[in-house]
């Protein structure tokens, strides 16, 4: 009896994960590394061929990928530098302004210090602040704006467009903002399943029930 009452208890389970995800449709593009803006006071600023950008205190490689931004930072000089993570940003393609996190440090504390002739690898991406004063887990870049229909999507996607990430370094008591300009282009509309929380929690609640009485019925017909 136990038996033939899990096995369809199961699917019911499997059936009702299922049932928790709704479609949405996003815009995702390629995109390349097109400039760095940094202050005036920074000398000698240039960008590589191969997209590394490097000036007379330091060089920095950042990556664009689906879900976030490899980065590396050498230090070239001998003074230690402060990654002020808590006020480094990220700007999507409609212009909206995000919070990062980065894998090593989901608080977003003081930063992280790069003492001379040190390097610092990490990666971050877009996150939204919580009551707590902690960070949401990563958010694919092309899930910020998503859209109920592909007719929706189709008609806010730009012919071309750039992102940009802003790093806040701090040295000798002042903060420069450097700005890494994403250029994209080849937009493609693509139908993604995003999991309904609400639907997903109560789904959760039905399937212990279930599995709860698929334990107890048997139970209770094998003691009569």
């Amino acid at each position: 009896m136990r038996k033939s009452l899990t096995l369809p208890v199961l699917l019911l389970v499997v059936l009702f994960v299922t049932a928790c995800t709704t479609t949405h449709w996003v815009n995702t593009g390629g995109y390349w590394l097109e400039s760095v803006n940094t202050p005036d006071h920074i000398a000698n600023p240039f960008l590589t061929e191969k997209g590394v950008y490097v000036d007379d205190s330091l060089t920095i490689k950042m990556e664009m990928w689906d879900d976030g931004f490899d980065l590396h930072i050498k230090n070239l000089g001998k003074e230690s530098f402060l990654i002020r993570w808590d006020q480094c940003s990220y700007t999507d393609e409609m212009g909206t302004t995000h919070k990062v996190m980065h894998m090593k440090n989901r608080h977003l504390l003081s930063g992280a210090t790069v003492k001379g002739g040190a390097v610092c690898d990490d990666f971050l991406a877009p996150a939204e602040t919580q009551d707590n004063g902690g960070y949401d887990e990563l958010t694919p870049l092309w899930r910020i704006h998503s859209y109920k229909s592909k007719a929706e999507a189709e008609a806010a996607r730009p012919d071309s467009s750039s992102v940009s990430v802003t790093l806040a370094l701090e040295k000798g008591g002042y903060i420069d903002d450097y700005i890494f300009t994403f250029a994209g282009e080849d937009y493609q509309t693509s139908k993604v399943e995003v999991l309904d929380e609400k639907k997903a929690l109560n789904a959760y609640n039905i399937s212990l029930v279930l599995l709860f009485l698929s334990y107890i019925i048997p139970a209770i017909l094998l003691s009569n």
